[in-house]
């Protein structure tokens, strides 16, 4: 993904931070619910369509075998750092350090493994293999 525009790589960096900007507002309440949930919808947004727009444009390599190896190392990373998290918002549910809804760490979960799947996925790729 050394080819990206840097216009996409700031779009999806400024999508990710409103996405973290209002996981953030709802764990810790800084907003109402409605401008969290608007803040997360607008970076998941913002997002998506970048990454649309890249796709669309052809400028990533081909599915071959090296990719779809890269990409599942990727993911198997990614859940495997969930379930990292998962125990973490356990202890700190258990600890009463913060209190979680449902809805709360479903949000959080979902979006981690978005995130960090994509972002081991070009970790991968920039060091060329997983081995």
């Amino acid at each position: 993904m050394k080819n990206i525009k840097k216009e996409y790589t700031y779009r999806l960096a400024l999508g990710i931070a409103i996405m973290l900007a209002g996981m953030f507002s709802v764990v810790f309440h800084i907003f109402e619910t409605s401008i969290s949930i608007f803040l997360i919808n607008l970076g998941l947004i913002l997002f998506v369509i970048t990454a649309f727009k890249h796709f669309r444009l052809g400028d990533l390599p081909d599915r071959d075998e090296r990719t779809k190896k890269l990409a599942a190392y990727g993911i198997t990373y990614s859940w495997l750092l969930t379930l990292v998290l998962i125990a973490v918002l356990y202890w700190i549910e258990y600890f009463k350090l913060i209190e979680f809804t449902a809805g709360d760490v479903l949000g959080i979960l979902l979006i981690f493994m978005t995130i960090s799947a994509n972002v081991f996925r070009w970790y991968f790729m920039q060091k060329g293999d997983v081995e």
